[in-house]
């Protein structure tokens, strides 16, 4: 067994792998950037170095030489696909944890990896590979193959620089944004395009092998819950499946797939499954999958371990009749992202994280963390097993209902409202399932107004005279109004403390406080909530929803407010386009600037005609959320 490992990666999977190593009595060794110091995963860990990059191949080597690592694990994602990283990692005389360079290559390319799967027997969508990778004849390909089509970076992964075309008219815009993408996550800007299945099943089946010749399958997992094209819950087993011959049929292909390429460790193969039950090859992940939990709670198997024990070189001791899954298992990935504004990725500092203590958490963050707009959005994987598939959503539903996350918008309400769902209980599942159930936006909306109302009174200070109360006035049944912002909307909440209670907006509200939790009871209802106040904002957690409510101030000097017609940004990131020059007439609609943050693209479009009056940014700036981009002005 490996003795001491460098984890090359960051966040919730270092943390999770630093967990397995420290069973086994591997000792392990983090890495960190200058912009993740402090970051909770350094303390897993039994020493972190700093480097420079993420993706540095040789700071990374040179650390695991230095602190006497003998294996290096490349975690979910940055170098765990590139094949040239795990050559310099064995040829510097070390472990790679993973498949052998040849077969991270082979499926690394998407483009390689369909015309090799269907060498191999297995079955493809129709689409285009090729290398010829001009406009002209993408878009001959596309016309040829028929639209809905999708457009996938050949070396791409997680969802990143996907786009579903629906039309031609949008081809050549979504061809331009998936390249420019790709190329900033992957170093490729190569394009393959596959018929799009427009309600499809995403699921995967988990392979591990190891270098004996041995190769088994886990069984397999359900993807289909997804947001631009990338999973947010989990589950295993699939309910996809009626006839077990085709649930077989798929686990052949997966074999195939893994034998074709001489496979070892653990990898997932990936499928997209039509209305009729047919699995296409979708691609291969040469590595371990960030869902890998819920095959790891229905299976009993630690796959960390046995990445590191086939990395070993030890044999395998199960056979595949002895694998079988007990339960059901399924998990929710909690991003810091705003569902509201498109999933708009949020950063800043994650001032309140209380996660749910009866299921498995996988999390990188800790209450103080900053959600930087530099790395991946999620904050963690919450997991949950029952016996059924109704026990799981309810196990897992109720340990989304108990997370505290405040200081960043989060999508916990609408993994909420996805597993309440009836089409997902009933196990009506497809990739489009957001997009077809849009979630019903403002609930909860005036309880967190009382909470509001509530913790800001409750934190102001007492008069220092006695009989002076707080917020004193010559007439003390006048009601104190404040103003909240919400959704471009201000609500005036009014307030009137009559000693023993208060009465808000006319309703009688006991209120405690005891650090941003508290215990309100609203016309005899009592309710647990949670205030953050961060500045001006005042993030809110009630049984009903995560709500952020931005306090007006009373006196805000004039050259302080946002000019009339301002845009502002909706995140924090880099400029990595302007389409408009000062004085340009637009449309509605039309894209203005385009913002990267954790490696997704975001466009910013006019809500109205008019004209360009002012630009404030220039490609490459680094803008905060809210500033000023653009200032429009009427026409004439």
């Amino acid at each position: 067994m490996i003795d001491c490992l460098l984890i090359a990666n960051r966040g919730e999977i270092a943390i999770r792998i630093a967990k397995t190593a420290s069973r086994l009595g591997v000792r392990s060794v983090g890495v960190f950037t200058p912009a993740d110091r402090g970051a909770l995963h350094t303390s897993r860990v039994d020493v972190a170095v700093e480097i420079d990059d993420y993706l540095n191949a040789d700071s990374l080597i040179e650390v695991a030489q230095r602190l006497g690592a003998k294996a290096v694990h490349p975690g979910v994602g940055f170098l765990a696909e590139r094949p040239d990283f795990a050559d310099a990692v064995s040829n510097a005389g070390l472990i790679w944890v993973g498949p052998p360079a040849a077969a991270i290559s082979a499926m690394g390319s998407k483009a390689e990896a369909r015309a090799s799967m269907a060498e191999a027997g297995v079955r493809v969508l129709p689409g285009y590979n090729g290398t010829d990778q001009s406009d002209a004849t993408l878009l001959a390909e596309a016309l040829n193959i028929g639209f809905p089509l999708i457009i996938k970076p050949s070396a791409g992964g997680g969802g990143k620089g996907m786009a579903v075309v629906q039309a031609e008219a949008e081809f050549e815009e979504a061809l331009a944004s998936a390249r420019r993408i790709s190329q900033a996550s992957f170093g490729d800007d190569q394009m393959v395009l596959e018929r799009y299945v427009a309600r499809a099943r995403h699921i995967e089946v988990q392979i591990l092998a190891d270098t004996h010749g041995n190769c088994l399958h886990l069984h397999e997992r359900e993807c289909s819950i997804q947001r631009r094209h990338q999973k947010v819950i989990e589950e295993a087993p699939s309910c996809a499946f009626e006839l077990p011959e085709s649930r077989e049929r798929l686990f052949d292909d997966a074999l195939k797939a893994a034998r074709a390429v001489d496979y070892e460790g653990a990898g997932t193969v990936e499928f997209v499954v039509d209305g009729e039950g047919n699995a296409y090859f979708l691609e291969m992940n040469t590595r371990l999958q960030v869902e890998h939990p819920v095959t790891e709670m229905v299976v009993g198997l630690d796959l960390v371990e046995w990445q590191l024990r086939v990395a070993s070189g030890e044999q395998l001791p199960f056979k595949q009749e002895e694998i079988q899954p007990c339960g059901w298992a399924m998990e929710a990935r909690i991003y810091a992202e705003n569902p509201a504004a498109g999933h708009a990725p949020s950063s800043g500092v994650l001032g309140v994280w209380n996660p749910p203590s009866e299921v498995r958490v996988d999390s990188g963050v800790e209450a103080g963390s900053e959600v930087s707009s530099l790395y991946d959005p999620m904050l963690a994987k919450i997991a949950a097993r029952g016996d059924t598939r109704q026990d799981a959503i309810r196990h897992l539903s109720h340990a989304l209902d108990t997370l505290d996350a405040l200081g960043v918008h989060t999508n916990r309400d609408e993994l909420r409202w996805v597993l309440r769902h009836d089409a997902y209980q009933s196990g009506d599942l497809h990739t489009g399932f957001l997009t077809e159930h849009a979630q019903p936006l403002g609930s909860g909306l005036d309880l967190a107004l009382c909470a509001a109302a509530a913790a800001d009174w409750l934190d102001r200070p007492t008069g220092l005279l006695p009989g002076l109360g707080k917020n004193w006035r010559n007439n003390r049944y006048r009601a104190v109004e404040m103003g909240f912002g919400h959704d471009e909307a201000i609500h005036t909440v009014s307030l009137l403390d009559e000693g023993s209670h208060l009465v808000i907006n006319g309703r009688v509200v006991r209120a405690e406080r005891r650090g941003e939790r508290m215990q309100l009871e609203v016309d005899g209802v009592l309710a647990n909530s949670v205030v953050y106040a961060d500045g001006n904002k005042r993030w809110v957690n009630t049984s009903e929803s995560d709500v952020l409510l931005i306090k007006e101030e009373r006196f805000v000097p004039p050259n302080s407010r946002t000019p009339p017609g301002a845009l502002t940004a909706p995140l924090g990131g880099a400029v990595v386009r302007i389409d408009v020059a000062k004085g340009d007439s637009i449309s509605e609609g039309q894209v203005l600037v385009v913002l990267e943050a954790m490696k997704m693209e975001q466009a910013v479009v006019a809500p109205r005609d008019g004209v360009v009056a002012e630009l404030h940014a220039a490609q490459g700036d680094q803008v905060d959320m809210g500033a000023v981009l653009v200032v429009l002005e009427p026409e004439g």
